[in-house]
This record gives structure tokens, sequence and C-alpha cells, in this order.
């Protein structure tokens, strides 16, 4: 039998049996109607199907054309509600668990090139010998140069003592160097970075929500406080996407009362759940800021909200994601770990406000209240609600920080070398160059002139806004013979704007250090250890340190006596 036809025969049946199908529903709606709708979608889903398949022009892979049916049906409700198959259910059990099998390092695209960013410390990858800048070229002897990073990180991971093959090359070397590789387990710590960045001030950068999360944390600050007592504590959770709902609420009974309601969840059918915290809190007094960004999200926003809330740390930064949505999994098949994860509820902090922001569904009253106005148009109507201390606050989505400071804003210079990955590529030639720098020597004007003639050697250019528009207009006036006065004054004022980007890559000496400062420090200390140094540039956690340093500021922002 065609699988073609196989599938039409399911499809057939299923349209059969829904009228006494268990339907586990909570709907006021006649259930007569209920049933027919549904008997009434898969009856056209069939006959779509079929006739589909009998006069297409071409052949179709049956399964694929289901498959698209089900993520454009799951695509008319939120972004995580949706089919999973075999390597994106190895990914979840990488945010779930933070192990995986494979080799330790970090992959990106540079200049269309898939190119390792960093390995990591202890892993396979830095054992070999791979550095930061060696581009790869194939696995097992397969091109990868056609390949996404992520499908490329898929072939790279595999089950704990296998082994792949990977062909590369290292600037500044000839000819293809081969390495055959064992993988080893490979831990992603949540805890990425704790130290003292001031006398007594404890900074902790979390960049997950893992299972692991809630002891990582407690281990550092107890290894912190035990050194030296910690008298203010700053948790980082800058561009954490976050993870798991019972990391979140474990992280933050390390600061609040064992027994306090941290989040509860909230669903049509799901019901309404609390989550407290269980363990006894480690610090449970000491002064302390949450950093947030717009990369903040879901477990980040649990954390930081229910902390502001309960005003238990100022909040400072940006305002976060808004990721508010609870999905659960479900197996489809477990034979090929296919599964499905829905949307089941929302996420409430201890005020009562939903985290969950707008525009995330073609139906936006399902998950953020809005209002339309006599024009027709669309608005947000925030609700008040209150911290523990009285403390007004919004329902807007996210999380607002008590101490909003912006994040660098980068000039359209600094993106575009960022873009054309120059900062990253000098690093790693700089590196394999000079065996030793110090950071504590930061960015001298050698270094800075080196790298404006590594810019010229690399025929760096960019546009200036209008600039295209003068090329394009001298283009005209040769096409329509205009006076050559017109094009020679046309190509004076590019000149002019040519000797401008000169001046503008001086005037910018300071941005492009730091962007330096940032690529070498990771080249010659490793992402981990990078952080005690890049934190010298971090206008936020200087405003944290501020903030928390004055007391009489930090009282006044929580609203205590």
């Amino acid at each position: 039998m065609k699988q073609s036809n196989f599938v039409l025969i399911i499809l057939t049946i299923l349209t059969l049996i829904v009228p006494v199908t268990d339907f586990n529903h909570d709907i006021q709606a006649d259930e007569g109607e209920y049933y027919a709708k549904i008997k009434k979608g898969l009856t056209y889903f069939r006959k779509v199907y079929e006739r589909v398949q009998s006069n297409y022009v071409e052949e179709i892979d049956p399964y694929e054309f289901v498959k698209s049916g089900i993520d454009g049906m799951l695509g008319t409700l939120d972004p995580y509600t949706v089919f999973i198959e075999q390597e994106a259910d190895a990914r979840l059990r990488i945010i779930t668990t933070g192990k995986y099998g494979g080799l330790g390092m970090e992959i990106g695209m540079r200049n269309n090139q898939v190119t390792v960013i960093s390995p990591m410390e202890n892993s396979p990858a830095e054992k070999a010998g791979i550095v930061a800048g060696d581009i790869i070229e194939k696995i097992n002897g397969a091109p990868v140069s056609s390949l996404s990073p992520e499908k490329i990180s898929n072939r790279l991971r595999g089950p704990v003592g296998s082994k792949v093959e990977i062909a590369f090359r290292r600037p500044g070397y000839d000819g293809e160097i081969i390495l055959n590789l064992e993988r080893e387990e490979i831990v992603i710590e949540d805890v990425s970075f704790a130290d003292f960045v001031r006398p007594g001030i404890a900074y902790f950068r979390l960049t997950g929500f893992t299972e692991k999360a809630y002891s990582e944390l407690y281990d550092e600050i107890e290894r912190l406080n035990n050194s030296r007592k910690i008298e203010y504590l700053i948790l980082d959770l800058r561009g954490n996407s976050g993870g798991l709902l019972e990391a979140a609420v474990d992280v933050a009974s390390i600061f609040l009362p064992k027994g306090t309601s941290v989040v509860s969840t909230r669903g049509i059918r799901d019901g309404e759940h609390y989550f407290k915290t269980t363990n006894d809190p480690l610090l449970p007094t000491t002064p302390m800021a949450v950093m947030v960004d717009g990369g903040s999200a879901s477990a980040s926003e649990i954390v930081a909200g229910a902390l502001q809330d309960l005003d238990r740390a100022i909040i400072v930064g940006t305002e976060t994601f808004g990721k508010g949505l609870v999905q659960k999994v479900y197996n489809i098949d477990k034979d090929s770990n296919t599964k499905i994860k829905i949307t089941t509820a929302k996420y409430y902090i201890p005020s009562g406000r939903c985290v969950q922001k707008q525009d995330y569904s073609k139906n936006n009253d399902v998950f953020f209240h809005t209002e339309v106005d006599s024009q027709g148009e669309t608005s947000v109507s925030p609700e008040v609600f209150y911290t523990a201390n009285k403390r007004l606050v919004y329902e807007k989505g996210g999380i607002t920080p008590d101490r909003y400071v912006p994040g660098d804003s980068l000039d359209y210079l600094i993106t575009e070398l960022w873009r054309k990955s120059l900062p990253f590529n000098f690093a790693v030639t700089y590196h394999s160059q000079h065996p030793e720098w110090k950071a504590e020597s930061g960015i001298t004007d050698n270094i800075f002139t080196d790298f404006l003639e590594y810019l010229s050697e690399e025929k760096f250019s960019y546009s200036l806004e209008g600039e295209r528009e003068i090329q394009k207009f001298i283009d005209l006036a040769g096409k329509n013979r205009y006076p050559d006065s017109v094009s020679q004054q046309a190509e004076l004022l590019l000149e002019q704007l040519n000797a401008i980007k000169q001046d503008h890559l001086i005037a910018n000496k300071e941005s492009i250090g730091e962007v330096l400062f940032n690529e070498l420090a990771e080249k010659y200390y490793g992402s981990k250890d990078k952080f005690q140094y890049t934190l010298i540039y971090d206008e936020q956690i200087d405003a944290a340190i501020e903030n928390l340093t004055d007391q009489n500021s930090y009282r006044k922002i929580l609203a205590i006596n």
C-alpha cells in the first residue's frame, strides 16, 4: 500500500471516530455543536489532502505535507505551542538538564563561515587545541558550508563516548586541520560568573534556569560569603531567556522566606496553581539588585518580578521581554520522541500582575487586556497593582525596572564593524601574533593603530546616511548628460563624506576600544573569566552599585520605612 493512501485512510478514520472520542474539554457551548465543528474540520482536512495528493503537479511527501498542516494549525495560536521532533527534543533536554554529549564549543556565523566563537574550559575542543576563530569546513567528511549553526551543532552532538571527525581551517595557517574527537558529557553552567566586583559587593551572572540552577547559585554564594562577607548582592539576569518554572522558584527561595508565594499560573483548562518557596533562605536580608534587559524572559521575569513585588530587591536595567506563558510537553509518539509543547496557562507574580506582553497571538485579548478606541485603534490599558510596601506597579507585560538604565546604544559605525566580524577577526589575528596581553593595560594607542591598519587592509567601508543617494545621483547625471560641473560637485561631496568617515573612526575610539577589549578578553582569558574585565565598562552595573551602596536611595526605591 502506498504511504499516501495509508495517510488518507488514517485521516478518514479520524473523521469517523470523532463523535465517540473522549475530548477532555471545559466548554459551555452545546456539545453536539462542538463535536460537529471538529468533525467538519477533520473532514475538510482529509478532502483537501486527498485532492492535492491526487492532482498536484509534482509528487508530494505525505508526512511533510501533513506536518505542514500541523504547523499551520499551531501557528494560529502562540509561538510557544509547537510540534517537537527528535532534534528539537534533544534541545529541550539540554534546556532542562543543562547537559549534552558533545565537544564543548560555541559556534556562530562569521563572514558567512561557521566559526568557533569560544571553546569551553576543559572541553574536548579545548583539549584538542581548537581556538576561537577556527573555521569548521567538514564534519565526518561532509561539507557544512550550506548548513545553519543550529544544524551543525546537532551534528557535533551525540552519545557520550562516540567520535566525530572535524576538518577546519585556521587563519594564518596553510592547509586543512583534521581532528578525530571523542564526545564527552558537556555541562552548561547556569552560573557563568561569580565574584566580588567591589569590596563586599558580590556579582552573580545567571544565564539559565535548568534543574541545577539553584544548587549552582547557592554553592557560589556560599563560596564567596565564606571568603568575605557579602554586604551587597547583584544578580545579573540580562540575556537570560528562562527555563524551568521550578528552577525559578528555587532560585527565588535563596532570598525569600520559606513558604513565600513566588508565582501562580492560571489557565482555562489548567486551573490555578501557586508555587511557594520550600527551602530556607541563604541571604534573606542582604541588600540586592537584579539586572534585567529585553533578553530577560520567562523564568528570569518570575524571579525579577517576585523580588520586585515583595520589595526584596531593586530592579535595574531595561524592560524585560514579557514571556509569561506556561507550556507543558505531551508525548505524541514515544518511539520517535515526537512531542507537542502546548501553552496551558499564564504566569502571575505576587502582586497579581501577568508577565505576558501583548502581540504574541493574532487574538491578543487571549493574552493581554486591550481596548479599541473610537477610531478602531488598539491600545493597552495597564492595570494598577501594589507591591508588599504599597508601591505602585503596572501590568504592562514584562518587568519594568525600578531604575531604568539604557544599555549601550551602538553607533552605526560600531554596528557595521560588528556585522562584518572585524573586531572578532582582528582579536583572533592579534592573539595569534602576541602570546601575551594584559587586560589591565586596556586598548593601548598601539593596539588601536593596529586595528585601523587592519581595517585598511581589509578594505573596510560603510555608507553614511545619504551617501548611496548621492552615488545614485551621479549615475543619473551621467545617464542624463548633466553638465560635468554638476557631477563634479556631487563627487566632491562624496570625497568630503569619506574624510568624515575617517574622522568618525577616530571620534569613536572609546566605543571601538570597548568592543576590542571584550573580544581580546575572551581570546586571552576565555568566555567565563572575561567578565571580571568587561564589567569595567558596564554602566548598568555601576548604576546598581550606586543604588545599593547609597542606602537612603535603596530604601526610598523600595519604600522601606
